[in-house]
């Protein structure tokens, strides 16, 4: 019998099996349920099933991971519609305006972050670059083609600021039946104190919807061609 003794295998450290889009789709995951209050590098953490100091290694605080997810939802909509040379400048700006929408709605948890996190990564600029140019094939001038991009993006996000803040849970329900519990809701006022709103029942209730949303951007767009133009 040998006295030889082998040595003890070593053991392989951890894989290193996280990125930073695993660290964003976890963030994203917590934010869907249970909005923008819970997230954090630990609610993330925890998704993810490793130490709070693990994340650290691809975000360096909250508002970097903020910032992340950001450029993440900016990213969802299809920004490459933006600079579509086949559509009109209208069409480029809608298109991509209806599908932000659209994803805020989705993940209604990170709309919030729109307004908070600074929005200043590689998307962001590039949605901010896109738009200048389609305002500025709008025929207006640089300068208020930077003016009119912003009055765009405000107008995207405080519409879904406000759609979102109007709903109680994580999630935003069917339009059909959010339009219609507004409906009942309103069917309520006093006719008599109240006879504009009253009369605008129907209308005030689908503030909510997809056409009110084209509607409000269309008055954005024609003021700006009209400022194009004169």
């Amino acid at each position: 019998m040998s006295d030889h003794v082998n040595p003890p295998a070593r053991r392989r450290g951890p894989v290193r099996s996280l990125d930073v889009e695993r660290v964003v789709d976890a963030a994203l995951a917590v934010l869907d349920r249970g909005g923008a209050h819970t997230l954090g590098i630990r609610s993330v953490a925890a998704q993810l099933g490793v130490r709070p100091n693990a994340i650290y290694t691809y975000v360096e605080d909250l508002a970097a991971l903020e910032r992340v997810v950001v450029e993440r939802v900016l990213s969802l909509a299809d920004v490459a519609v933006l600079g579509a040379p086949t559509l009109g400048w209208r069409e480029r700006i809608t298109e991509y305006a209806i599908g932000l929408r659209r994803t805020l709605h989705a993940h209604p948890g990170a709309a919030s972050l729109l307004m908070s996190a600074p929005m200043d990564g590689v998307t962001a600029l590039t949605v901010g670059e896109l738009l200048m140019a389609a305002l500025e094939d709008a025929g207006l001038s640089p300068e208020d083609a930077a003016r009119g991009t912003y009055l765009v993006i405000v107008t995207v996000i405080g519409a879904v600021a406000l759609d979102v803040a109007e709903v109680p849970g994580p999630t935003v329900p069917p339009e059909d039946a959010w339009v219609a519990a507004r409906h009942e809701a309103l069917e309520a006022v006093d006719h008599a104190a109240l006879p504009r709103t009253a009369a605008a029942t129907p209308v005030i209730a689908a503030w909510v919807g997809e056409a009110q949303f084209r509607w409000s951007l269309g008055a954005v767009l024609d003021g700006l061609g009209g400022r194009a133009r004169a």
